[in-house]
């Protein structure tokens, strides 16, 4: 039983043998106490994943074998992208890893009215790398062998003229239109709009509906921006994508 899954940024080639880069050499060794002969999977985003052994462990990395290849994929057939306001710290993180775990595609950072969220450019480059991060371990424990795309962060307005999709959620309590009420082909992309703690500004909400959104409602109950996420990417991924 294979110990752990890893994902490696290269070419990965049956037969050849790979230096495992310093994260997952440290997960592995230190953490895991992983041993020669241990048996992982490898897996670089493009699809399908490999069986690998370590063959040796020292000081600076290590060392496994590739072996087969497993076309396997756990893909959904839906194409759903994520627009997320920007909510503070560990909320963000939690969104951010449940949204891979749920299988969305593409993840988009928004600077929005309500957003208290600020970032100099240092801050925001740090920022988008601690989030590609989430999304690569969200994709290794979750079973993904594509690593879903996290966008640099920007405004609603200059995000959303950008991303041309047949479907357009934006997630607000205060409508009624329902997910039952909707025909959605699997193969079409779907953008869920959900905004940070605080809403949609008023003058946003009529932004989107410029942009062909429709507002959507889960149900009765208010629910904090990473709940929202997960509720809505959950109920999308159970109407039109592979979760029942």
């Amino acid at each position: 039983m294979p110990i752990s899954r890893v994902f490696q940024n290269c070419a990965l080639i049956e037969g050849t043998s790979l230096a495992l880069d310093a994260n997952a050499s440290h997960h592995l060794s230190r953490v895991l106490r992983a041993k020669q002969g241990d048996e992982l999977i490898i897996f670089n985003g493009l699809g399908g994943e490999y069986i690998a052994t370590i063959t040796h462990i020292d000081k600076k990395a290590v060392h496994v074998r590739i072996a087969a290849f497993d076309p396997r994929e756990a893909e959904s057939p839906l194409d759903l992208w994520l627009a997320q306001g920007i909510s503070r710290g560990e909320k963000m993180d939690y969104t951010i890893q449940k949204a891979v775990e749920l299988g969305v595609k593409k993840i988009i950072p928004l600077f929005t009215e309500r957003c208290t969220v600020k970032l100099d450019e240092e801050r925001l480059h740090k920022r988008l790398e601690h989030w590609q991060s989430i999304a690569i371990h969200a994709a290794e424990q979750s079973g993904r062998n594509r690593i879903p795309d996290i966008l640099a962060p920007t405004t609603l307005e200059k995000a959303l003229p950008l991303l041309q999709t047949p479907w357009r959620f934006a997630l607000s309590p205060h409508v009624t239109q329902k997910l039952h009420t909707i025909q959605i082909d699997k193969l079409q992309s779907v953008l869920l709009l959900i905004g940070p703690e605080g809403g949609l500004s008023e003058h946003e909400i009529l932004f989107t509906k410029a942009h062909h959104f429709l507002p959507l409602n889960l149900g009765p109950r208010i629910m904090r921006t990473e709940t929202a996420a997960v509720a809505a990417i959950t109920a999308l991924q159970c109407y039109f994508g592979d979760m029942s």
